[in-house]
């Protein structure tokens, strides 16, 4: 699972960075292909990992990457990421507290639909799976500020993504609020003397930009065109890309 969704997610993004340009369907363009930044929050924790008096509760991390949507109609498209990213948990007893945190790289691969409601737009709902690839070691944070190094995270995780968001379109490009819920299926943290499964459950918002790669493409054709002096007819249009609105 982890090296299909790499794979895939590795192909869709060299293709958007390289080849930004339309399918042919009926004599008709068709698609879109928007790269961009994406920065934001995530909020997770182990599903179950408790002692006697010592509660487990969400822990703060970050995230930032880059996304790629690729689109086949003005509905629906698929959406990839390479972010990355740091999950953990955090412990609670009545004497200490504790942070576990593991930084990572995240590929999702997701199944987008969008539409418009209550007036927006571009709102949409996502949904597929996730692959995670720890890298380095993860950490130990005592409240005290004591640090050491936590050798029992196991190096892959993979689940399930939901998701949904608004968009904004704007000249240049589309900004975007993303919210999304992790369910991982992997025994994440593992030790000798926890007969319990400990998975991922995580809660993620970010803020998104998105730049549209075919009206790249076709601006920087355009501006080649010019400064060769073009050979253009009068009264001919030059060719432009699927515009935002043109979408909608």
């Amino acid at each position: 699972m982890k090296r299909i969704l790499i794979s895939i997610a590795v192909i869709v993004l060299s293709a958007s960075a390289v080849n930004a340009q339309l399918f042919k369907v009926f004599g008709h363009d068709v698609g879109f292909i928007y790269v961009g930044p994406k920065v934001g929050m995530n909020l997770s924790k182990f599903s179950q990992w408790s002692y006697s008096n010592f509660e487990t509760k969400n822990r703060v991390g970050y995230q930032f990457g880059i996304v790629g949507d690729f689109g086949f109609t003005n509905r629906f498209s698929i959406q990839t990421e390479l972010n990355f990213i740091s999950k953990g948990t955090k412990g609670v007893s009545d004497t200490y507290e504790e942070v576990k945190r593991m930084p990572s790289i995240q590929i999702p691969l997701l199944a987008k639909y969008t539409f418009s409601f209550l007036g927006l737009r571009r709102v949409y709902a996502n949904g597929g799976v996730y692959s995670t690839t720890r890298i380095g070691d993860g950490k130990v944070v005592y409240q005290d500020g004591f640090v050491y190094d936590d050798y029992h995270w196991t190096r892959f995780d993979w689940g399930f993504s939901l998701g949904c968001g608004a968009e904004y379109p704007t000249k240049d490009g589309i900004w975007g609020l993303d919210l999304r819920y992790d369910l991982g299926v992997v025994d994440i943290y593992r030790q000798n003397d926890e007969d319990t499964k400990s998975r991922f459950r995580s809660f993620q918002f970010a803020a998104t930009y998105k730049f549209d790669l075919v009206d790249l493409y076709f601006k920087m054709r355009k501006k080649d065109k010019d400064d060769e002096g073009g050979d253009r007819e009068i009264g001919t249009k030059d060719p432009k890309g699927l515009k935002v609105e043109q979408r909608n």
